[in-house]
C-alpha cells in the first residue's frame, strides 16, 4: 500500500537549538519550512508544538520568524513554511495567495510534523496571524489532532476587507484587469505581476488610512524584499490582491476548539475579532492588547510580547 504522501526524512542528528529548515510533501509538491526548536533541543524529549499559518502573501522569514524565535523561547518546537507557490517551496502561479492552497498544506504540514519522535501529539496547537486565523481555524474546525487554537489580529472577512478598502473605481479596475488575465493565462500558460498595494502611491500620502501606512511601514520597512528576499510586494494578476474566499465569520458559530482571539484595540481588524468570539461554540478567551494596531502585532515588541505570554498560558490549559 502506498502512502499518500512521501515523508521527508529527517536528520534528527542535524537539529539544533533555533532555526532548522525542513520540507514535505503536500499536493505533489515540495513545500519548505522552518522549525524553530527550544534551547537545549534534545531528539529525544518530547516538546509542545505550535503550527503557525502565516500572514497573508508572506513568506516564512516574516512572522514567522519573529513568533518562532519567542515561542521557542518558551520551550514550543514552532513550525512555519511557505504554501504551495510561495518562497522556497514549489509550485505555479508564483505569489498565488489561496484558501484551496493553504487549508490542504496546513493539513499535511500538522501530519508530517506528528511524525517526527520529539513532538507531542498530546500538546499540538494552532496559531496564525490575519490571514493565517481564518486558515488555522477552518483546518482546525475539522481537525482534532489541534488542541487549542490562538489568533492575532485575525482577517477573519477577506472579502469584507477586500471590497470595502478599496475606492470602487480602482476596484473595478483590478477585477477587470483580473478577469482578462485569467483569459490569457487560460490561452496561453502566461501571467504577470502587479503591485500589491495598487495604484496608491508609495510612501502612502497623509490622507491614505492608517491601515495602509502601517502595511507601508512593515512590508517596506522593516520587513520587506531587502531583508526578507524571498518576499515580493506583488501579486499575479490572475487574482486578486486578497482571495476573497478566505472567510471564517459564517463557519464561527460551530467552531468548538479551545480558542484564544487576540485583537489590537486600534486594529483595524478589532471588530471582526470580536464579532468571531462573540460567535464560537467551545471554550474560549479575548484578549486586547491596548493601542496596538494591526501591523504592531506582526513585529512591535511591546505588543507582541504580552500577546505570545498569553498565548503561552492558553496553550497550558490543554
Amino acid at each position: 500500500m502506498r502512502n499518500h504522501q512521501n515523508v521527508l526524512p529527517v536528520d534528527y542528528g542535524q537539529l539544533k537549538t533555533g532555526k532548522n529548515r525542513l520540507y514535505f510533501m503536500s499536493q505533489g509538491y515540495k513545500l519548505a519550512g522552518d522549525l524553530y526548536l527550544p534551547k537545549g533541543f534534545d531528539a529525544e524529549k518530547k516538546y509542545p508544538t505550535i503550527i503557525y499559518t502565516r500572514v497573508g502573501t508572506q513568506v516564512k522569514e516574516q512572522t514567522g520568524a519573529t513568533y518562532g524565535k519567542k515561542l521557542s523561547a518558551k520551550g514550543y518546537a514552532f513550525f512555519v513554511f511557505d504554501p504551495k507557490n510561495f518562497g522556497d517551496s514549489e509550485g505555479e502561479v508564483r505569489n498565488y495567495e489561496s484558501i484551496h492552497n493553504m487549508v490542504p498544506n496546513t493539513t499535511d504540514a500538522i501530519s508530517f510534523l506528528r511524525t517526527l519522535k520529539f513532538v507531542n501529539r498530546d500538546e499540538f496547537y494552532g496559531l496564525g496571524a490575519c490571514a493565517g486565523a481564518p486558515y488555522i481555524c477552518n483546518v482546525a474546525m475539522s481537525d482534532a489532532r489541534i488542541k487549542a487554537v490562538a489568533t492575532l489580529v485575525g482577517n477573519f472577512d477577506a472579502a469584507a476587507s477586500l471590497f470595502g478598502a478599496y475606492p470602487k473605481e480602482m476596484l473595478d479596475k483590478m477585477l477587470q484587469t483580473t478577469a482578462e488575465a485569467k483569459q490569457k493565462y487560460y490561452e496561453t500558460g502566461n501571467y504577470e505581476m502587479a503591485p500589491m498595494f495598487g495604484g496608491i502611491p508609495l510612501p502612502p500620502p497623509d490622507t491614505a488610512s492608517k491601515a495602509m501606512k502601517d502595511a507601508y511601514g512593515y512590508y517596506f520597512l522593516r520587513a520587506g524584499q531587502d531583508k526578507c528576499p524571498n518576499y515580493t510586494p506583488n501579486y499575479p494578476t490572475i487574482g486578486l490582491p486578497v482571495d476573497p474566499s478566505r472567510v471564517f465569520m459564517t463557519q464561527a458559530k460551530y467552531f468548538t476548539t479551545p480558542f484564544l482571539v487576540i485583537a489590537g484595540s486600534e486594529a483595524f481588524t478589532h471588530d471582526m475579532d470580536k464579532e468571531v468570539y462573540d460567535m464560537a461554540a467551545g471554550e474560549k478567551e479575548w484578549f486586547v492588547v491596548d493601542g496596538a494596531s494591526h501591523m504592531d502585532l506582526y513585529d512591535i515588541d511591546k505588543y507582541l510580547d504580552p500577546a505570545l505570554d498569553k498565548v503561552n498560558d492558553f496553550f497550558k490549559k490543554y
